[in-house]
């Protein structure tokens, strides 16, 4: 069954700016919104004020005939598409056509009277065609399918929309009156200029407010993180703080917001230290409390044994002994292990320690004891230095060589090395004993653990102290297979700048 892994929750840097970036990407929007609907009418009625103009320059163009017949007069030379009663019609310019008629000049001053406003014109993107009908509804002059603007009529104008010839139009008609008859004039222009400028405004007002916002972000951004400058200060505070140190945090910087969640971790820090510091004495005590009474009980021991001269009496009296040293054995190992805490030192204990010279001082106690076990030991150190506590490291290393020199048959070797791999000091003890069981590597570390085949003499602790004095050192302990043949690697790194 795969195991799930907790959700990581965002960071603070984060969440405030996914609760400013929606609101500000609404009221953008919204800006947006307003904006358009402020600028869009008032451009819609310009261009219905010029289309307007042209409807009444076409009106002006309306003459009656002295017979009474309406028609449309032309001034200016070209074809005239409407021409007065009796006159020659003239054909209008090759490849036009009569639905795209030609946009009057861009003027809109209401004096203003084009003359060239008939002539056939094909736009790419603007159409303008018109019509001018009578009362009755017949057309008097353009394209007589044009619709008339329908509505309310303002100052004899009419706007309205339409759709004529597969084009959508903007259409505006004109109501007046030549020689006392209703005239209508209807202009109409395709909204493709008018949807193209809409267009470039909402561009450039979207573009503007984006710019803006990505703006007011930034300014958020940068407010954020000088906001959050005292947090971060107080994580790097945590994070240089040493493994060991239970000390309370400093209050001053911390802001108010930060400042229960500090005073808790105080605290528990507090707590923390008072038991440890409980357990630690207890554990002190203890130890000094049977140490005095074992060496008592040894030494009556090797008075009765030096008086009693039966054998079995002597066998009795020899494991006694046995019993006692290693009760003596593990009251040592207890206060060495409470001892080892990261909390029973602080900071003004590590020192800088030659790792070959301690080798060499671990060596020389131990040797006489590996001879005594037929054991070959030795030594292959290149210079290396760490920071730490010598009475540590010292017995650290007692407890990984007394392990291996338990568990090394007679005739084995046993080495000691010591250097530096990709920068970072270690330390080995390797044996050429019957090794560590991949499946036992992790379990051989806990207190009082005992693995399989163990001749019953240790007290399940030296792995242990040396689990926790490298923790108190922030180096790793590694159970690895030896480099040639069966047995044991034991191995401690430090870190790079130990």
């Amino acid at each position: 069954m795969s195991r799930s892994h907790p959700r990581r929750a965002p960071s603070i840097r984060g969440r405030l700016l996914g609760y400013l970036l929606l609101p500000l990407v609404l009221l953008l929007i919204a800006s947006i919104w307003a904006d358009h609907r402020t600028y869009v009418t008032p451009m819609y009625d310009i261009f219905d004020r010029a289309l307007s103009h042209s409807a009444v320059a076409i009106a002006s163009h309306v003459q009656k005939a002295p017979d009474g017949r309406l028609y449309v007069d032309r001034q200016d030379p070209g074809p005239p598409l409407i021409h007065p009663p009796g006159a020659e019609p003239m054909p209008p310019p090759p490849g036009d056509e009569p639905f795209e008629r030609a946009r009057p000049p861009g003027r809109l001053d209401p004096e203003y009277r084009p003359m060239s406003w008939m002539r056939f014109y094909s736009g790419a993107r603007e159409t303008f065609v018109y019509r001018v009908s009578l009362a009755d509804g017949s057309t008097l002059a353009g394209e007589e399918g044009l619709p008339i603007a329908t509505g309310r009529i303002v100052d004899n104008l009419t706007y309205g929309d339409a759709h004529y010839k597969q084009r959508s139009l903007r259409i505006a008609s004109y109501h007046t009156e030549v020689g006392g008859q209703p005239v209508i004039v209807t202009v109409g222009e395709t909204v493709n200029r008018r949807d193209a400028v809409v267009r470039r405004l909402d561009t450039v007002v979207g573009l503007s407010d984006g710019i803006q916002l990505a703006l007011v972000l930034g300014v958020c951004l940068f407010g954020i993180t000088v906001a959050l400058r005292p947090i971060n200060r107080l994580r790097d505070q945590i994070m240089r703080r040493e493994p060991q140190s239970l000390q309370p945090l400093a209050l001053e910087p911390v802001p108010g917001e930060v400042r229960p969640l500090v005073e808790s971790l105080n605290t528990l820090l507090v707590t923390v230290r008072d038991s440890t510091l409980a357990q630690q004495h207890f554990l002190t005590n203890a130890a000094h409390q049977l140490r005095t009474p074992l060496t008592g009980l040894k030494a009556q021991l090797e008075v009765l044994a030096s008086e009693i001269q039966d054998n079995a009496q002597q066998e009795r009296i020899s494991r006694l002994q046995g019993s006692v040293d290693r009760l003596a054995h593990t009251a040592n190992q207890l206060l060495a292990l409470a001892r080892a805490e990261p909390s029973a030192h602080g900071p003004g204990d590590f020192v800088a320690i030659q790792l070959d010279s301690l080798i060499g001082a671990v060596v020389s106690s131990l040797l006489d004891r590996a001879l005594a076990h037929d054991i070959d030991l030795g030594a292959e150190c290149e210079p290396a230095q760490v920071h730490g506590v010598y009475w540590l490291l010292h017995e650290l290393l007692i407890n990984l060589l007394d392990n291996a020199i338990r568990h090394t048959p007679k005739g084995g070797n046993i080495t000691l090395r010591c250097g530096r791999h990709a920068g970072a000091p270690y330390l080995e003890v390797e044996d050429s004993g019957p090794g560590v069981p991949p499946a036992e590597r992790e379990r051989v570390r806990e207190r009082f653990y005992r693995a399989a085949g163990s001749d019953g003499q240790s007290s399940g602790l030296g792995l242990a102290i040396v689990e926790e004095i490298a923790r108190a050192h922030r180096a790793r302990f590694e159970i690895l297979d030896a480099l040639e043949g069966t047995g044991a690697r034991m191995r401690i790194e430090f870190p790079a700048n130990a």
